[in-house]
């Protein structure tokens, strides 16, 4: 077993379950039914059982809405993505995601023994590991942003304290460490803020 997938965490403890299907022939209006019933972006689509792609709000979006293609008479099978891109319930969520960015895709069917098992999705990982999870180059690359957020933030706040606060004296150099303690416990919840927006950039 390759040290990534030991450290990592797997595909089928992040997956949501159960999965909801649809039939290559149902039409793209009772498709659409079913996802608002469930509450889902997503379907599997099926032929007699078999999964053969998948259909989300973007194809409807994207492939029925944008062309005023008829609901009810355009089938599924005719606007679904594929082929299906899946991973399996014991790869890493680092072997998904690099599946994800290689297809240009934000979601992955589950699949074992041609069995369906559940769906793998860049919210549901984001929603469970908001921080991110194990992976030595995310690690470094989040410590990376981490540092150059740090940097920007409090060297410019400290560069407008300068400003104001010249030729410093003893009492002046000690009030001044005071400030910048309170500035940091006031503005923390804003650097936070401008952190979170440096890791969403760079995706980390």
């Amino acid at each position: 077993m390759k040290i990534g997938k030991m450290i990592l965490p797997r595909v089928k403890n992040v997956m949501t379950k159960p999965l909801v299907t649809i039939d290559m022939e149902a039409s793209v209006m009772k498709a659409s039914e079913v996802m608002m019933l469930h509450g889902v972006g997503s379907l599997v689509v099926t032929r007699e059982g078999t999964p053969c792609g998948i259909f989300s709000r973007r194809d409807l979006m994207m492939r029925v809405l944008a062309l005023k293609r008829d609901l009810d008479q355009t089938k599924v099978q005719e606007v679904m993505s594929s082929p299906l891109i899946t991973a399996g319930p014991e790869a890493s969520l680092g072997e998904a995601v690099e599946l994800m960015k290689k297809h240009n895709i934000t979601r992955l069917p589950v699949l074992e023994d041609n069995k369906l098992l559940g769906m793998l999705t860049i919210t549901d990982i984001r929603l469970k590991y908001p921080h991110g999870y194990h992976s030595l180059r995310l690690m470094l690359k989040r410590f990376a942003v981490d540092t150059l957020a740090y940097l920007t933030f409090w060297s410019g706040v400290w560069t407008l304290i300068q400003v104001f606060i010249l030729e410093l004296s003893w009492f002046q150099y000690v009030a001044n460490a005071v400030i910048g303690f309170v500035l940091v416990l006031l503005l923390g919840g804003i650097f936070g803020k401008y952190l979170d927006t440096l890791r969403r950039k760079f995706n980390v």
